[in-house]
């Protein structure tokens, strides 16, 4: 393909030998009227992912940039050094992400991205929707699928965003992305951050709007093993809120406190929704609920009273109606 690449693809992979073919599959078969390159990052996978990528690597040399670490980063405490790598070496003027084992499901998905980009200059990043390939539902054509039902995602699709919305949670799913290729501060310990991508939406919405496309064009795999699993489904909110509360307290921060107003009654809020899910039968913990309640307050008073009554009281009525 040509040497100035419209779209940069960014791809980590480690130990996805069962899933990377289909997503390196979803990249070649794009259909587009314009060149794109593929900045692979492998973690020193232990698997045959490495021998995987080479074979794509050997078919199309001139489409995919590889980089195979021999030590694993994420083990060592470096995190996702493939990511912020990838967006300091982009050369395109936008750029997408797929990780190994989530695939692009329609072959025009970045035809599309790029076309309302060029015609939305207000836009600075176009998501899409996507599927949830999980065990726990129903099949569907062979595989199995769910229609997204967690806190991940919560957009609505066929509308703008904003910065503010960024703040309170994943939007969209970071398979579905495409941004524009600007200069981006990144902080030094993004690669840390398991959340990295609520990290990245905010640094790109503070330069314009977000917009999430109705289609469906990407499949997420929900892992049993991901980072905001658990045994149980309040345990999983749990810790995508301690996760979500960790990243804001970081770019509270990082933004030099400009935000703080917005931030504080965002991290409040989530401390009493695990406050809440502490005295739930599965998670059932006193001490630790008085404690999230408590740092609620510290954060926001205001907000903490209204979510703690709110909670209580939905809670007492839920117990009422099934008496």
């Amino acid at each position: 393909m040509d040497n100035n690449p419209v779209v940069s693809i960014i791809c980590l992979t480690y130990n996805q030998e069962e899933f990377v073919r289909d997503c390196l599959d979803g990249f070649m078969a794009q259909k587009t009227d314009f060149p794109f390159e593929i900045l692979i990052y492998d973690d020193a996978s232990t698997d045959s992912t490495p021998d995987i990528i080479r074979e794509y690597v050997d078919k199309y040399p001139d489409v995919f940039k590889p980089t195979f670490y021999t030590t694993n980063n994420y083990s060592q405490g470096l995190g996702f050094v493939g990511l912020y790598t990838g967006i300091k070496e982009a050369r395109g003027k936008y750029v997408a992400y797929c990780e190994g084992d989530d695939y692009w499901t329609d072959p025009l998905k970045l035809q599309k991205q790029v076309g309302f980009l060029e015609e939305n200059p207000q836009c600075v990043l176009c998501a899409h929707e996507t599927r949830v390939m999980n065990e726990d539902y129903p099949q569907q054509d062979g595989r199995l699928f769910s229609e997204f039902r967690s806190n991940l995602f919560i957009s609505t699709p066929g509308r703008n965003y904003t910065f503010d919305d960024t703040l309170t949670g994943n939007i969209f799913h970071i398979s579905s992305m495409m941004y524009r290729n600007r200069p981006l501060e990144l902080p030094r310990w993004l690669p840390t951050v398991s959340a990295c991508d609520m990290v990245l939406y905010m640094l790109i919405a503070r330069e314009g709007n977000i917009y999430v496309l109705p289609d469906v064009m990407s499949v997420y795999r929900g892992h049993v093993t991901s980072l905001t699993s658990s045994d149980t489904e309040y345990g999983s909110v749990i810790r995508f809120h301690m996760l979500s509360i960790r990243v804001l307290r970081l770019m509270n921060r990082y933004f030099k406190r400009v935000y703080q107003k917005k931030i504080y009654p965002i991290i409040s809020r989530y401390y009493v929704e695990c406050s809440l899910n502490y005295l739930r039968k599965s998670q059932r913990d006193i001490k630790r609920s008085i404690d999230m309640a408590y740092l609620a307050w510290c954060y926001d008073k205001g907000t903490a009273s209204r979510f703690i009554i709110k909670g209580l009281v939905s809670k007492l009525t839920s117990r009422l109606c099934r008496r």
